[in-house]
């Protein structure tokens, strides 16, 4: 746990941020916003930019396959370091889950540093409470919610699970996906020039530092082109689930780096893709 405190300020630049370590992100980022776009173009079933809570960026999309009727639900979580992208880059990671008869709910949040991180985990507690409320009224099965999170958005999901939602047995799985979850890890890189993290945000948006409320079937992505210590920050959260002696799957996303891990997901002929979709299926 907490190897990559031993890294030197220029390892943890080039290891700890993702944009460093995979030099060409940008070509990767507007070619999954250009897809993004198209999808919603083409999509036929949808509702976009509906508030699940009063800030200004809390909203989000549902994609419908043709046949909703108690239907599996995703819910995506994109990522970002807590400061960037939108859930208008990702739409098209709703292809390969409406193709399989799942609903397909991708979440916005407000951006750092216009709020604090813990602001941002709120929300994203907020967003699952409106969609267990709502989502039956668009064909989705509120006893079977499965929460997914790239990067940040893996940190979000994360934290999400040690909250309290009284309903019990709505969530299926957990899929985490190249994620961060300790905050902090940005005081030590130039993320920090615009998050600015106090200790009080550390303190409350470390998930280690909090029970897991909510048990559920985990997915733990990585892609094996990451940089170890990135790697690390997945077994790290793995070892934490071990010590609780709860199971999960690891899956090393062959060939995959931070930022093509996005576009394998939108694909539904992917491994990826589809390991991701069997976390919906009820036991």
């Amino acid at each position: 746990m907490n190897e990559w405190q031993k890294l030197s300020s220029e390892e943890k630049e080039l290891y700890l941020n993702p944009k460093k370590s995979v030099p060409d992100h940008q070509i990767y980022q507007k070619i999954a916003t250009k897809s993004a776009d198209k999808f919603r173009e083409i999509c036929k079933k949808k509702y976009l930019n509906l508030s699940y809570g009063n800030r200004p960026n809390q909203k989000l999309d549902i994609f419908l396959p043709d046949n909703n009727i108690n239907c599996p639900v995703q819910i995506y979580y994109h990522g970002g370091y807590w400061i960037g992208r939108d859930k208008y880059d990702h739409s098209h990671l709703a292809l390969p889950a409406i193709k399989n008869n799942i609903i397909h709910v991708s979440i916005n949040y407000d951006l750092s540093p216009n709020v604090k991180i813990d602001i941002i985990v709120q929300e994203a507690y907020e967003s699952i409470l409106w969609v267990i409320k709502n989502i039956g009224n668009f064909g989705g099965n509120v006893n079977n919610i499965n929460l997914i999170g790239h990067s940040a958005g893996a940190h979000l999901v994360a934290m999400a699970l040690t909250k309290n939602y009284k309903k019990k047995g709505f969530l299926n799985s957990a899929t985490l996906i190249s994620g961060i979850y300790q905050p902090q890890i940005t005081k030590y890189i130039s993320i920090n020039n615009i998050i600015n993290i106090s200790d009080e945000t550390i303190n409350l948006t470390d998930v280690y530092k909090y029970p897991l409320v909510n048990k559920t079937n985990f997915l733990l992505v990585v892609g094996d082109e990451e940089p170890n210590s990135w790697k690390m920050l997945t077994a790290d959260y793995g070892d934490w689930l071990k010590k609780k002696n709860i199971p999960f799957i690891f899956y090393s996303a062959i060939k995959l780096n931070h930022f093509t891990i996005v576009r394998d997901l939108a694909n539904p002929n992917s491994h990826l893709a589809k390991t991701v979709l069997k976390m919906c299926k009820k036991e």
